[in-house]
Protein backbone atom coordinates (compact mmCIF):
# COMPACT_ATOMS: atom_id res chain seq x y z
CA UNK A 1 0.00 0.00 0.00
CA UNK A 2 1.10 3.37 -0.82
CA UNK A 3 1.34 6.24 1.47
CA UNK A 4 -1.01 7.90 -1.01
CA UNK A 5 -3.41 5.36 -1.13
CA UNK A 6 -3.66 5.71 3.20
CA UNK A 7 -6.61 7.85 2.17
CA UNK A 8 -8.87 5.13 0.75
CA UNK A 9 -12.64 5.59 1.07
CA UNK A 10 -12.04 9.12 2.79
CA UNK A 11 -15.45 9.95 2.26
CA UNK A 12 -17.17 7.02 4.02
CA UNK A 13 -18.08 6.87 7.61
CA UNK A 14 -19.03 4.54 9.83
CA UNK A 15 -22.97 5.55 11.35
CA UNK A 16 -23.22 5.19 15.31
CA UNK A 17 -26.18 2.84 14.47
CA UNK A 18 -27.10 1.16 11.49
CA UNK A 19 -29.24 3.01 9.73
CA UNK A 20 -28.26 6.49 11.16
CA UNK A 21 -27.33 8.99 8.66
CA UNK A 22 -23.73 10.34 8.36
CA UNK A 23 -23.65 13.91 8.72
CA UNK A 24 -23.12 16.58 5.63
CA UNK A 25 -20.83 18.85 4.97
CA UNK A 26 -21.11 21.86 6.64
CA UNK A 27 -18.66 24.55 5.76
CA UNK A 28 -18.09 26.13 1.82
CA UNK A 29 -17.44 23.28 -0.44
CA UNK A 30 -13.55 23.05 -1.37
CA UNK A 31 -11.86 20.55 -3.77
CA UNK A 32 -10.55 17.90 -0.96
CA UNK A 33 -6.83 17.70 -1.18
CA UNK A 34 -4.60 14.70 -2.16
CA UNK A 35 -2.15 13.26 -0.38
CA UNK A 36 0.30 14.97 -3.41
CA UNK A 37 -1.63 17.94 -3.24
CA UNK A 38 -1.25 18.89 0.21
CA UNK A 39 2.88 18.23 0.63
CA UNK A 40 3.28 20.69 -2.46
CA UNK A 41 1.25 23.09 -0.64
CA UNK A 42 3.16 23.06 2.19
CA UNK A 43 6.54 22.89 0.11
CA UNK A 44 5.30 25.88 -1.64
CA UNK A 45 4.79 28.27 1.77
CA UNK A 46 8.37 27.55 2.97
CA UNK A 47 10.06 30.61 1.49
CA UNK A 48 7.51 32.55 2.46
CA UNK A 49 7.47 30.89 6.38
CA UNK A 50 11.09 31.37 6.70
CA UNK A 51 10.43 35.15 5.99
CA UNK A 52 8.21 34.83 8.75
CA UNK A 53 10.70 32.61 10.98
CA UNK A 54 12.75 35.13 12.79
CA UNK A 55 10.00 37.31 13.71
CA UNK A 56 8.60 34.59 15.33
CA UNK A 57 11.34 33.81 17.34
CA UNK A 58 11.50 37.01 18.41
CA UNK A 59 7.57 37.97 19.43
CA UNK A 60 7.21 34.10 20.86
CA UNK A 61 3.93 33.91 18.86
CA UNK A 62 3.61 33.00 15.18
CA UNK A 63 2.48 35.54 12.88
CA UNK A 64 -1.75 36.15 12.46
CA UNK A 65 -0.41 36.27 8.69
CA UNK A 66 1.78 33.24 8.63
CA UNK A 67 -1.01 31.31 10.28
CA UNK A 68 -3.22 32.65 7.68
CA UNK A 69 -1.25 31.07 5.07
CA UNK A 70 -1.21 27.73 6.69
CA UNK A 71 -5.40 28.11 7.06
CA UNK A 72 -5.81 29.42 3.56
CA UNK A 73 -3.77 26.15 2.38
CA UNK A 74 -6.09 23.91 4.22
CA UNK A 75 -3.04 22.80 6.65
CA UNK A 76 -5.04 22.09 10.05
CA UNK A 77 -7.64 19.89 8.25
CA UNK A 78 -5.79 17.34 6.41
CA UNK A 79 -6.71 14.66 8.66
CA UNK A 80 -10.15 16.11 9.33
CA UNK A 81 -12.67 14.04 6.98
CA UNK A 82 -14.14 14.65 3.84
CA UNK A 83 -17.43 14.63 5.02
CA UNK A 84 -16.88 17.73 7.49
CA UNK A 85 -15.24 19.63 4.81
CA UNK A 86 -11.76 18.53 5.16
CA UNK A 87 -9.23 16.36 3.04
CA UNK A 88 -9.50 12.86 5.08
CA UNK A 89 -5.80 12.05 4.10
CA UNK A 90 -3.68 10.29 6.61
CA UNK A 91 -0.55 10.54 8.99
CA UNK A 92 1.49 9.67 6.15
CA UNK A 93 0.17 13.31 4.66
CA UNK A 94 -0.04 15.11 8.29
CA UNK A 95 3.61 13.72 8.71
CA UNK A 96 5.51 15.02 5.42
CA UNK A 97 3.42 18.49 5.75
CA UNK A 98 5.05 19.03 8.83
CA UNK A 99 8.29 18.72 7.88
CA UNK A 100 7.74 20.41 4.23
CA UNK A 101 6.60 23.55 6.73
CA UNK A 102 9.65 23.18 9.22
CA UNK A 103 11.89 23.38 6.31
CA UNK A 104 10.61 27.08 6.54
CA UNK A 105 9.76 27.48 10.09
CA UNK A 106 10.34 24.79 12.84
CA UNK A 107 6.98 26.51 14.85
CA UNK A 108 5.10 26.68 11.87
CA UNK A 109 5.30 22.74 11.21
CA UNK A 110 5.49 22.46 15.10
CA UNK A 111 1.49 24.29 15.51
CA UNK A 112 0.18 22.69 11.94
CA UNK A 113 1.07 18.86 13.58
CA UNK A 114 -0.48 20.16 17.01
CA UNK A 115 -3.74 21.90 15.47
CA UNK A 116 -4.16 19.23 12.65
CA UNK A 117 -3.57 16.79 15.05
CA UNK A 118 -6.53 17.62 17.25
CA UNK A 119 -9.19 17.54 14.54
CA UNK A 120 -8.98 13.78 14.40
CA UNK A 121 -9.88 13.58 17.93
CA UNK A 122 -12.96 16.08 17.26
CA UNK A 123 -14.06 14.23 14.18
CA UNK A 124 -14.95 11.37 16.95
CA UNK A 125 -16.43 13.52 19.47
CA UNK A 126 -20.31 13.58 19.66
CA UNK A 127 -21.82 14.84 16.61
CA UNK A 128 -23.37 18.42 17.65
CA UNK A 129 -19.55 19.41 18.98
CA UNK A 130 -18.36 18.29 15.56
CA UNK A 131 -20.59 20.82 13.98
CA UNK A 132 -19.35 23.51 16.33
CA UNK A 133 -15.70 23.22 15.30
CA UNK A 134 -16.49 21.76 11.58
CA UNK A 135 -19.07 24.64 10.90
CA UNK A 136 -16.92 27.33 11.54
CA UNK A 137 -14.83 28.79 8.29
CA UNK A 138 -11.53 27.69 9.94
CA UNK A 139 -10.92 24.78 12.43
CA UNK A 140 -7.94 25.80 14.64
CA UNK A 141 -7.95 23.61 17.93
CA UNK A 142 -5.23 23.68 20.34
CA UNK A 143 -4.16 21.24 22.36
CA UNK A 144 -3.65 20.48 25.93
CA UNK A 145 -2.74 16.80 27.02
CA UNK A 146 -3.93 17.10 30.41
CA UNK A 147 -4.95 20.00 32.74
CA UNK A 148 -3.83 19.51 35.90
CA UNK A 149 -5.86 20.50 39.62
CA UNK A 150 -8.93 18.88 40.86
CA UNK A 151 -10.86 16.37 38.84
CA UNK A 152 -13.70 17.70 37.03
CA UNK A 153 -16.88 17.65 39.02
CA UNK A 154 -19.96 15.67 37.32
CA UNK A 155 -23.04 17.83 37.04
CA UNK A 156 -26.48 17.45 35.18
CA UNK A 157 -25.98 17.65 31.89
CA UNK A 158 -21.89 18.06 32.11
CA UNK A 159 -18.81 18.50 33.92
CA UNK A 160 -17.84 21.32 36.10
CA UNK A 161 -13.87 22.61 35.82
CA UNK A 162 -12.73 24.69 38.47
CA UNK A 163 -9.16 25.56 39.68
CA UNK A 164 -7.40 24.00 36.59
CA UNK A 165 -3.79 24.92 34.73
CA UNK A 166 -2.23 23.73 31.82
CA UNK A 167 1.48 24.02 29.98
CA UNK A 168 2.75 24.14 26.54
CA UNK A 169 -0.45 24.75 24.85
CA UNK A 170 0.79 25.25 21.76
CA UNK A 171 -1.26 27.46 19.43
CA UNK A 172 -3.47 28.90 21.95
CA UNK A 173 -3.25 32.24 20.62
CA UNK A 174 -5.06 31.32 17.01
CA UNK A 175 -7.03 28.86 18.68
CA UNK A 176 -11.25 28.64 19.15
CA UNK A 177 -11.38 25.68 20.99
CA UNK A 178 -8.72 23.91 23.05
CA UNK A 179 -8.53 19.87 23.27
CA UNK A 180 -7.91 19.19 26.92
CA UNK A 181 -7.30 16.00 29.03
CA UNK A 182 -9.26 15.58 32.09
CA UNK A 183 -10.12 13.39 34.81
CA UNK A 184 -13.06 13.14 35.62
CA UNK A 185 -15.97 10.81 36.88
CA UNK A 186 -17.37 8.92 34.02
CA UNK A 187 -20.69 8.51 35.82
CA UNK A 188 -22.25 10.15 39.26
CA UNK A 189 -20.10 8.58 42.40
CA UNK A 190 -17.65 6.81 39.94
CA UNK A 191 -13.97 6.94 40.36
CA UNK A 192 -12.47 9.81 37.99
CA UNK A 193 -10.85 8.34 34.63
CA UNK A 194 -9.08 10.09 31.80
CA UNK A 195 -11.35 12.07 29.57
CA UNK A 196 -10.57 14.81 26.29
CA UNK A 197 -12.54 17.24 26.79
CA UNK A 198 -13.46 20.48 23.99
CA UNK A 199 -13.03 23.73 25.77
CA UNK A 200 -13.55 27.21 24.04
CA UNK A 201 -10.59 29.38 23.99
CA UNK A 202 -12.19 32.48 25.11
CA UNK A 203 -13.10 31.16 28.33
CA UNK A 204 -9.66 30.27 29.98
CA UNK A 205 -7.07 32.87 31.41
CA UNK A 206 -3.58 32.86 29.43
CA UNK A 207 -0.71 32.93 31.30
CA UNK A 208 2.80 34.82 29.91
CA UNK A 209 5.27 32.51 30.37
CA UNK A 210 6.84 31.16 27.39
CA UNK A 211 9.96 32.19 27.71
CA UNK A 212 12.14 28.96 25.96
CA UNK A 213 15.37 28.72 24.00
CA UNK A 214 13.47 27.07 21.22
CA UNK A 215 10.16 27.08 19.00
CA UNK A 216 9.49 30.22 20.79
CA UNK A 217 7.17 30.58 17.73
CA UNK A 218 5.11 28.12 18.68
CA UNK A 219 3.61 30.64 21.72
CA UNK A 220 2.83 27.43 23.51
CA UNK A 221 2.03 29.31 26.79
CA UNK A 222 -0.02 28.20 30.13
CA UNK A 223 -3.00 28.61 30.80
CA UNK A 224 -5.66 28.42 33.67
CA UNK A 225 -9.59 27.43 34.19
CA UNK A 226 -10.61 29.29 36.54
CA UNK A 227 -14.40 27.67 36.51
CA UNK A 228 -16.00 26.70 33.30
CA UNK A 229 -19.05 24.54 32.80
CA UNK A 230 -18.61 21.63 29.99
CA UNK A 231 -21.62 20.48 28.01
CA UNK A 232 -21.58 16.40 27.77
CA UNK A 233 -21.67 16.95 24.15
CA UNK A 234 -18.29 18.21 24.64
CA UNK A 235 -17.06 15.10 26.26
CA UNK A 236 -15.56 12.16 25.73
CA UNK A 237 -13.89 9.10 27.58
CA UNK A 238 -10.13 8.59 26.34
CA UNK A 239 -10.62 5.03 26.14
CA UNK A 240 -13.34 5.90 23.31
CA UNK A 241 -10.59 6.76 21.04
CA UNK A 242 -9.25 3.41 21.11
CA UNK A 243 -10.03 2.16 17.52
CA UNK A 244 -10.40 -1.27 19.78
CA UNK A 245 -13.60 -0.26 21.36
CA UNK A 246 -16.92 0.39 19.16
CA UNK A 247 -17.28 3.75 18.51
CA UNK A 248 -20.56 4.99 20.47
CA UNK A 249 -20.73 8.17 17.64
CA UNK A 250 -19.03 6.90 14.89
CA UNK A 251 -15.91 6.98 13.06
CA UNK A 252 -14.69 7.26 9.72
CA UNK A 253 -13.46 4.66 7.53
CA UNK A 254 -10.19 5.63 7.16
CA UNK A 255 -7.14 4.44 7.70
CA UNK A 256 -6.11 7.37 9.96
CA UNK A 257 -9.18 6.07 12.24
CA UNK A 258 -7.69 2.71 12.54
CA UNK A 259 -4.33 4.06 14.18
CA UNK A 260 -3.95 3.85 18.04
CA UNK A 261 -3.69 7.62 19.15
CA UNK A 262 -0.66 6.13 21.48
CA UNK A 263 1.29 4.76 18.69
CA UNK A 264 0.82 7.78 15.91
CA UNK A 265 -0.25 10.95 18.09
CA UNK A 266 3.27 12.29 18.08
CA UNK A 267 4.73 11.06 14.30
CA UNK A 268 3.76 14.72 13.14
CA UNK A 269 5.52 16.44 15.60
CA UNK A 270 9.05 13.56 14.17
CA UNK A 271 8.08 15.52 10.83
CA UNK A 272 9.48 18.65 12.78
CA UNK A 273 12.76 17.46 13.26
CA UNK A 274 12.83 15.79 9.92
CA UNK A 275 12.28 19.18 8.12
CA UNK A 276 14.51 20.96 10.77
CA UNK A 277 17.20 18.85 9.77
CA UNK A 278 17.09 19.63 5.97
CA UNK A 279 16.35 23.46 7.01
CA UNK A 280 20.17 23.06 8.88
CA UNK A 281 21.51 21.21 5.74
CA UNK A 282 20.09 24.21 3.63
CA UNK A 283 21.19 27.04 5.84
CA UNK A 284 24.95 25.31 6.07
CA UNK A 285 27.15 27.81 4.59
CA UNK A 286 30.19 25.98 3.68
CA UNK A 287 33.62 25.03 5.33
CA UNK A 288 33.84 26.19 8.95
CA UNK A 289 35.85 29.31 7.91
CA UNK A 290 37.92 29.85 11.22
CA UNK A 291 40.08 26.80 10.76
CA UNK A 292 38.11 24.30 13.31
CA UNK A 293 36.88 22.05 10.01
CA UNK A 294 36.81 21.09 6.73
CA UNK A 295 33.05 21.09 6.16
CA UNK A 296 30.25 18.35 6.11
CA UNK A 297 29.35 15.57 4.32
CA UNK A 298 25.99 16.65 3.15
CA UNK A 299 25.56 14.01 1.54
CA UNK A 300 25.89 11.53 4.01
CA UNK A 301 23.47 13.83 6.39
CA UNK A 302 20.83 14.05 4.08
CA UNK A 303 21.17 10.26 3.51
CA UNK A 304 20.33 9.88 7.69
CA UNK A 305 17.50 12.06 7.11
CA UNK A 306 16.02 10.35 4.31
CA UNK A 307 16.36 7.27 6.19
CA UNK A 308 14.28 8.39 9.42
CA UNK A 309 11.97 9.57 6.93
CA UNK A 310 11.62 6.43 5.35
CA UNK A 311 11.13 4.41 8.48
CA UNK A 312 8.27 6.35 9.80
CA UNK A 313 6.93 5.79 6.40
CA UNK A 314 7.08 2.16 6.81
CA UNK A 315 5.68 1.69 10.02
CA UNK A 316 2.58 3.37 9.01
CA UNK A 317 2.22 1.72 6.18
CA UNK A 318 2.59 -1.25 8.60
CA UNK A 319 0.09 -0.18 10.74
CA UNK A 320 -2.37 0.52 7.72
CA UNK A 321 -2.24 -3.04 6.57
CA UNK A 322 -2.27 -4.32 10.43
CA UNK A 323 -4.97 -7.42 11.13
CA UNK A 324 -5.89 -5.51 14.26
CA UNK A 325 -7.26 -2.10 14.65
CA UNK A 326 -4.59 0.10 15.73
CA UNK A 327 -1.85 -2.53 15.33
CA UNK A 328 -0.46 -5.10 17.73
CA UNK A 329 1.12 -4.60 21.07
CA UNK A 330 4.18 -4.71 19.10
CA UNK A 331 3.42 -3.00 15.92
CA UNK A 332 2.88 -0.03 17.98
CA UNK A 333 6.32 -0.16 20.38
CA UNK A 334 7.93 -0.20 17.23
CA UNK A 335 6.25 3.07 15.56
CA UNK A 336 6.96 4.54 19.10
CA UNK A 337 10.25 3.55 19.16
CA UNK A 338 10.66 4.74 15.64
CA UNK A 339 9.38 7.89 15.98
CA UNK A 340 12.40 8.31 19.09
CA UNK A 341 14.70 6.99 16.78
CA UNK A 342 13.75 9.55 13.87
CA UNK A 343 13.87 12.57 16.02
CA UNK A 344 17.16 11.28 17.90
CA UNK A 345 18.82 11.21 14.38
CA UNK A 346 17.62 14.35 13.10
CA UNK A 347 18.88 16.01 16.21
CA UNK A 348 21.79 14.87 15.72
CA UNK A 349 22.16 16.51 12.08
CA UNK A 350 21.25 19.83 13.32
CA UNK A 351 24.29 19.63 15.95
CA UNK A 352 26.67 18.33 13.64
CA UNK A 353 25.94 21.80 10.94
CA UNK A 354 25.19 23.91 14.07
CA UNK A 355 29.36 22.18 14.91
CA UNK A 356 30.66 22.60 11.67
CA UNK A 357 29.28 25.99 11.23
CA UNK A 358 32.16 28.12 12.51
CA UNK A 359 31.75 30.82 15.01
CA UNK A 360 29.47 33.61 13.28
CA UNK A 361 26.88 31.09 14.59
CA UNK A 362 26.59 32.18 18.16
CA UNK A 363 24.68 35.34 16.63
CA UNK A 364 21.42 35.87 17.00
CA UNK A 365 20.77 36.43 13.45
CA UNK A 366 22.25 33.30 12.36
CA UNK A 367 19.45 31.13 11.00
CA UNK A 368 21.66 28.33 12.00
CA UNK A 369 21.40 28.60 15.71
CA UNK A 370 17.69 29.28 15.76
CA UNK A 371 17.13 26.31 13.38
CA UNK A 372 19.74 24.51 16.48
CA UNK A 373 17.24 25.64 19.30
CA UNK A 374 14.11 24.71 17.88
CA UNK A 375 15.30 21.24 16.69
CA UNK A 376 16.88 20.67 20.27
CA UNK A 377 13.92 22.26 21.98
CA UNK A 378 11.55 19.74 20.07
CA UNK A 379 13.75 17.03 20.42
CA UNK A 380 12.90 17.07 24.68
CA UNK A 381 9.48 16.11 23.86
CA UNK A 382 9.30 12.73 25.40
CA UNK A 383 8.58 11.31 22.16
CA UNK A 384 12.21 11.42 20.93
CA UNK A 385 13.57 9.39 24.77
CA UNK A 386 14.59 6.72 23.15
CA UNK A 387 15.44 5.83 26.88
CA UNK A 388 11.63 5.56 27.53
CA UNK A 389 10.60 3.70 23.89
CA UNK A 390 13.22 1.47 23.16
CA UNK A 391 17.08 1.01 21.94
CA UNK A 392 18.08 2.31 18.68
CA UNK A 393 17.51 -0.15 15.83
CA UNK A 394 20.31 -1.99 14.93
Amino acid sequence: MSVATTAVNATAWVPATPGSPAPGPLRAHFPAHSHDEAVAAARALVPRLRAYAAEADRQRVLSAEAVQLLDTARLFDVLTPRVWGGSGLGFATALLTAEELSRGCASAGWLCAVMGGTTWTVAQLPPEARREVFAAPSTRVALQLRLSGPPAQRVPGGYLLRGMWGRFCSGIDHAQWIIAGVNAPPAPGAEPEPHVMLLPQERTVGIDDWHTSGLRGTGSRSFTVPELRVPAHRVLPLSALNPLVPAQYGRPRTAAYRMAPDAVGTVAFAGVLLGTARAALDAYAGPARDGRGSGLDATALTATVDTARALLLADLEMLAASGTPGGTPEERARMRRDIAYAGTRCREVVNTVYEASGSAVIYDDSPVQRIWRDANTAAQHPAFDLRRWGQSPS
